[in-house]
């Protein structure tokens, strides 16, 4: 299997960093390539479109099962330190996320999306030497099992609301990136106690990773 990077540049916004960000990202890919089979996919990189804002300066999602978009901010002063420290992290990130869709796991219900992107954030420790991943420094000041269990009624829901629970749509009900943290925490829980790792995790059903949590 073989994933391919192709970066858009007819726009010309890439050209002080092209370089670096072809080097960076084929790197990325050959370290992830060591832990994860990497899938037949292409990963295109983009320009971020002005008329969206952004916090971070970069954004990665699984647009289909053949596509993987990354989308970096060519505006920000930060371009190179993303580029250098984050896109990395998108990578695996996101082709967790496909390597685990294509072995078949269920990914419909709001508690199997949690432990999804568990299992993604802590691929991505799996390629930083800090103890914890910077998406994480504001929501960390939250209690993740209060946060748990206030998601307790919608964790069977297939129709949930995607950005309510991941992405600050409302923050009166739960924080910016509760998701992620909780499903990072959930997983931190079973390989605490049954071993393991992302990537030996990564065709884990997420009804098994409840098993450490009592």
């Amino acid at each position: 299997m073989t994933s391919k990077v192709t970066i858009l540049n007819a726009s010309k916004k890439f050209n002080p960093v092209l370089p670096l960000l072809e080097s960076k990202a084929q790197d990325a890919l050959n370290k992830i390539g060591k832990h994860i089979r990497l899938p037949n996919i292409d990963i295109i990189i983009s320009p971020w479109p002005k008329e969206h804002v952004t916090t971070t300066g970069i954004l990665g999602c699984v647009s289909t099962q053949y596509l993987i978009d990354i989308l970096l901010d060519t505006e920000r002063d930060d371009l190179l330190d993303i580029i250098n420290n984050e896109l990395p992290l998108v990578l695996a990130h996101e082709l967790h996320h496909v390597v685990r869709t294509y072995s078949g796991v269920q990914e419909e219900k709001l508690l199997q999306v949690l432990i999804s992107e568990g299992l993604a954030c802590h691929f991505e420790m799996m390629f930083i030497e800090k103890n914890t991943i910077s998406f994480f420094s504001e929501i960390k000041k939250y209690n993740w099992i209060d946060l748990y269990k206030q998601m307790d009624d919608y964790l069977d829901n297939t129709d949930f609301n995607y950005p309510l629970f991941f992405g600050g749509e409302d923050t009166s009900k739960f924080p910016n990136r509760a998701g992620y943290w909780v499903g990072y925490n959930l997983v931190s829980q079973y390989i605490n106690k049954y071993g393991g790792c992302a990537a030996t995790l990564v065709n884990i059903p997420a009804e098994k990773i409840l098993l450490a949590h009592s």
